[in-house]
């Protein structure tokens, strides 16, 4: 069972059960592949600067609720503002975060289960990183307010003590969003402790 990262010198240090890696690093994974720019780098610095231009990107917010919270527009109040902005900005937006969500999925897939290890650097990609992906499951599971997430707590504590049926996708994904959030809880809190 997973224990809390507590702050050693410059590092942040915790223990995990090689499965609770494996789901993290899946969940970073599917991250990581949806908010990845659809046209990769080619490894040419001037062709990438100009790619991430965005002439190809379509500046209208994204039509998956999920991608629209990871992206939010620039401008709510004028639509021409926040598309120009879009295009300019998303492709390489889109890189940072996937850039970001692979130095947390390397660090633990750096791991000797039981000991999770990493340093402040990985440890803010991975607070980000987490961060990502809780937003996306919670848009999937309808998140928006703290009442929100009360009912998400009491569904799933049910759910668990056999009192309500749900699918099995549903509860799965409630207890990623769960244990993904104490996870960001810990590791924020033990950069926190220095």
């Amino acid at each position: 069972m997973a224990t809390a990262f507590r702050r050693k010198g410059g590092r942040l240090v915790a223990s995990f059960e090689a499965d609770e890696i494996t789901v993290v690093t899946h969940v970073l994974e599917l991250t990581r592949a949806f908010v990845a720019p659809e046209r990769p780098e080619t490894g040419d610095p001037f062709l990438d600067l100009v790619a991430g231009l965005g002439d190809e990107i379509d500046p209208e917010e994204p039509s998956d609720p999920a991608l629209a919270r990871l992206l939010p527009p620039a401008s709510r109040d004028d639509a021409e503002q926040a598309a120009e902005f879009r295009r300019l900005t998303e492709h390489g937006l889109r890189q940072r975060k996937a850039a970001t969500i692979s130095t947390a999925i390397a660090a633990l897939e750096a791991a000797v289960p039981p000991r999770v290890e990493i340093d402040l650097d990985q440890a803010r990609a991975l607070a980000v990183a987490l961060t990502d992906a809780r937003l996306i499951l919670g848009e999937r599971l309808g998140l928006r307010t703290d009442e929100d997430s009360d009912r998400l707590h009491r569904r799933l504590e049910a759910a668990l003590a056999g009192q309500e049926e749900l699918e099995p996708a549903t509860v799965q994904k409630m207890a990623y969003y769960d244990f993904l959030s104490w996870l960001q809880e810990s590791v924020t809190s033990a950069m926190l402790d220095g």
